[in-house]
C-alpha cells in the first residue's frame, strides 16, 4: 500500500511556519526554544505531524548525546581540569600578547574538540582579563581569537559541537551510515590550521585595541568608599523619605541600601520614610568622605547630627556578565530589587557595543550584558554566587573536587576510546559503540565515580539547547513528510544544475554560513540537512559531501556576535562593536568557504 500523499496546503503551511520561526529567532523578543516548541505545537494542531512524529523527535540520538556531553564537560570543570588550563595559559603567556595568543589558539582548539566550549570560555574569560590587567594588553586583542578558536576546534570531531551530532542524527534516520568520532577531523584540522594562521598573521592588524567597560570608567572615577551611617533619635530626617532627605544636598552621596532592625528594606528609596535607628549604606568619593567626617558629626547640609557615621570601607568594584540561563535575564533592576538584594549599584551596562551609564533602571537585562557593579563586599559575593553570573574581574573561587580529577579524565578518555574505535573485530555484535553509546557510558561513569552529584549533572545540561533541537527536529520531520524539503531541493538542484555537484555544494555551504550568522546553528542544521539529503538524491550523488558542508557551514559563525554563543560571551567582555566581528570574521568566513569548497570533494568524493 502506497503512503498517503499529504494535502498541498500542508506544504505551504510548513513553508510559512518555517519563515515565521526564523523570523521569531531574528526578532529576539522570545526565547528561541519556546519559539521552536511553539512551532512544533502548531504542526501537531494542524495535523501536519502526529504523535509518533513527536516521539521520534524525542527519541533522536542527538539530544541524548549532547546532554551526555554536557555532563562529561561539567565533570572536567567541577574537578578543576578546565581551571588548570587557565594556569597553563598564564605560565605560557608570561606577559607577552603574542605568546598569549599562541597559547589561546592551541588550548581552545584542542579542548573544544572534546568538551563543551561554553565552560571553557567562562573559565578562561576572567583569566585572560586578569592577564591583560597585569601585562597592559588589551582584552579586545585576545577574546575574539579565543571564541574563534573554540569554533574551529569544534569542527575537529563529531563531539566538538552539537551541530555535528545533530546532522549525524538526521543522517542516521535516513539510513546513512553514522559518522565516527573523528570522521570529519581531516577537514577540521585544515580549518584549525588555516584559521589559526589567519588570526596569527592578520588578527593583530584587524583587531581593535579597546579598553573594557571597567577600565573606561575606572580612570575617571577615582577611589570610592562605602560609609555606614545611623539615624539618631534627634535627627531632623525622621519621617522623611530617603530621596527627600538627600534632595538638593551633596551630589557625592548615593544611598545603596537602608537597613532597619537588621533587615534590608526592599521598597523604593522614594517611599522609605526614615525612623530612628535606620542604618544607611552610602557610596561616596574621596571628597564626600571628607565632608561626612568634617568637624563635628556630619556636615553636608543635612544638619550636624542628622546622620552619625559608624563605619567606613572601600567600595568593591565588580565586572560581570549575564549568562544565558541566568535568573537575572529578562528582568529590570526594579523587578529584581537589585540594590536591596545585593547591596550594590550598577554603574554601567555594556550592550551591543554601547556603554550605558544612565537611565538603565528600566532596562531589561539580557544574555551577554556586561555589568559594572559597585557595593559592599558581602553583597558582591552574593552576586558572584548567583547562578550563571559570570565574573570577569577575577576568577570565580571554586571548591574543586581535585580528588576526583583522575576519574573525570578517565571519563573523557573512555568516551574517546569507545567512540573512535571499531570493535567489530571482537566478534560480539553488542561490543561496538557509536557516539551516543560512548557518551552515555562516559557520562554514567563520571556520575558513578562521584565527579558530579546528580543535581549538578542536571544543572550542567543546557536544556534550552535540547528543547530547541527537539522543536526543530519536529519541523524537520514536517518538511520531509510534506515533501517541502524535496520541493526546495528540486528548485536548488535545477537552479544550480549547470554548475554540477560542486557548485551545489558551494551553494549549500554558503547558505548555511549566512543563515548561522543570524540564527542558531542548530536550527540551521535541522532545516538544511534534510534538504541536502534530497538534493543528493535529485542529482544522484553521495549525500556525505553535502552533509559535511552543512556541518561546517552551520559552525562557521565568525561575522556576527549573535550566531554562536561564545561570540556573544566575548562581545560585551571585550568591549567590541558589531563592526569588529564583520571586519575580522567576514574575511575568515570567505577564506574557509573557499577551503571547504575545494577540500570536501577531495576527502569525500561525490
Amino acid at each position: 500500500m502506497l503512503p498517503a500523499v499529504p494535502p498541498v496546503w500542508h506544504q505551504y503551511f510548513v513553508f510559512g511556519l518555517t519563515l515565521a520561526i526564523f523570523g521569531g529567532f531574528l526578532w529576539g523578543k522570545r526565547s528561541i526554544e519556546l519559539i521552536a516548541l511553539g512551532g512544533a505545537g502548531l504542526l501537531l494542531l494542524a495535523g501536519v505531524v502526529d504523535r509518533d512524529d513527536l516521539l521520534r523527535a524525542f527519541a533522536n540520538p542527538a539530544p541524548v548525546t549532547i546532554g551526555a556531553l554536557f555532563i562529561i564537560s561539567a565533570a572536567l570543570e567541577r574537578t578543576g581540569q578546565i581551571a588548570r588550563l587557565g594556569r597553563l595559559f598564564n605560565a605560557v603567556a608570561r606577559n607577552s600578547e603574542r605568546r598569549a595568543l599562541a597559547a589561546l589558539l592551541a588550548v581552545c582548539i584542542v579542548c573544544s574538540a572534546f568538551v563543551n566550549n561554553t565552560p571553557l570560555v567562562v573559565i578562561l574569560l576572567p583569566v585572560i582579563l586578569g592577564f591583560c590587567r597585569d601585562s597592559g594588553a588589551k582584552p579586545s586583542r585576545l577574546l575574539l581569537p579565543m571564541s574563534y578558536a573554540c569554533i574551529l576546534g569544534g569542527t575537529c570531531s563529531m563531539a566538538g559541537t552539537s551541530t555535528n551530532i545533530l546532522v549525524d542524527g538526521i543522517a542516521r534516520e535516513s539510513g546513512i551510515e553514522p559518522f565516527h568520532l573523528f570522521a570529519i577531523a581531516p577537514l577540521g584540522i585544515i580549518y584549525a590550521v588555516v584559521g589559526s594562521a589567519y588570526l596569527w598573521l592578520l588578527g593583530p592588524k584587524l583587531l581593535p585595541a579597546r579598553d573594557t567597560l571597567a577600565t573606561l570608567l575606572d580612570a575617571a572615577r577615582g577611589r570610592e568608599f562605602l560609609i555606614q551611617a545611623a539615624v539618631p533619635a534627634d535627627s531632623s530626617l525622621i519621617g522623611k523619605t530617603v530621596v527627600e532627605a538627600l534632595q538638593g544636598r551633596s551630589r557625592r552621596l548615593k544611598v545603596i541600601e537602608v537597613r532597619r532592625r537588621g533587615r534590608v528594606l526592599e521598597a523604593s528609596l522614594d517611599t522609605i520614610q526614615l525612623v530612628e535607628g535606620d542604618r544607611l549604606l552610602i557610596r561616596t568619593g574621596t571628597k564626600g568622605v571628607a565632608e561626612l567626617h568634617r568637624s563635628e558629626g556630619v556636615n553636608v547640609g543635612l544638619g550636624e547630627s542628622d546622620l552619625a557615621p559608624m563605619e567606613q570601607r572601600e567600595a568593591v568594584l565588580l565586572e560581570g556578565m549575564i549568562g544565558p540561563n541566568s535568573p537575572l535575564a529578562g528582568r529590570t533592576l526594579a523587578e529584581l530589587a537589585f540594590r536591596q538584594r545585593f547591596g550594590a549599584l550598577i554603574l554601567a551596562i555594556h550592550r551591543e557595543g554601547q556603554n550605558i551609564t544612565r537611565d538603565f533602571e528600566t532596562l531589561r537585562l539580557d544574555f551577554g550584558d556586561t555589568l559594572l557593579v559597585e557595593g559592599a563586599r558581602e553583597g558582591i559575593e552574593r552576586l558572584k554566587a548567583e547562578r550563571d553570573f559570570i565574573t570577569l574581574s577575577e576568577p570565580r573561587p571554586e571548591s574543586f573536587n581535585q580528588r576526583k580529577a583522575p576519574y573525570a579524565l578517565a571519563g573523557i578518555g573512555l568516551f574517546v576510546f569507545l567512540a573512535a574505535f571499531n570493535f567489530s573485530w571482537v566478534g560480539l555484535p553488542w561490543v561496538d559503540f557509536d557516539t551516543l553509546s560512548a557518551a552515555f557510558l562516559a557520562a554514567l561513569f563520571v556520575l558513578l565515580t562521584g565527579c558530579l552529584r546528580p543535581r549538578e549533572a542536571y544543572e550542567a545540561v543546557d536544556w534550552k539547547i535540547l528543547l530547541l533541537i527537539i522543536g526543530m527536529l519536529v519541523l524537520g520531520t514536517a518538511m520531509d513528510k510534506t515533501h517541502a524539503a524535496s520541493t526546495i531541493a528540486t528548485l536548488v538542484a535545477n537552479w544550480l544544475e549547470p554548475l554540477g555537484p560542486w557548485g551545489i555544494l558551494c551553494g549549500i555551504y554558503l547558505l548555511a554560513s549566512i543563515m548561522t550568522e543570524m540564527v542558531s546553528n542548530n536550527a540551521v542544521a535541522v532545516v538544511l540537512a534534510p534538504i541536502a539529503l534530497r538534493i543528493a538524491e535529485a542529482v544522484e550523488v553521495s549525500p556525505t559531501p553535502f552533509l559535511i558542508a552543512v556541518m561546517f557551514g552551520a559552525s562557521a559563525s565568525f561575522a556576527t556576535p549573535i550566531g554562536y554563543q561564545t561570540n556573544t560571551y566575548v562581545f560585551g567582555a571585550g568591549g567590541y562593536l558589531f563592526k569588529d566581528f564583520v571586519k575580522v570574521g567576514l574575511p575568515l568566513n570567505l577564506i574557509l568557504w573557499v577551503v571547504a569548497s575545494i577540500t570536501i570533494p577531495l576527502i569525500w568524493p561525490f
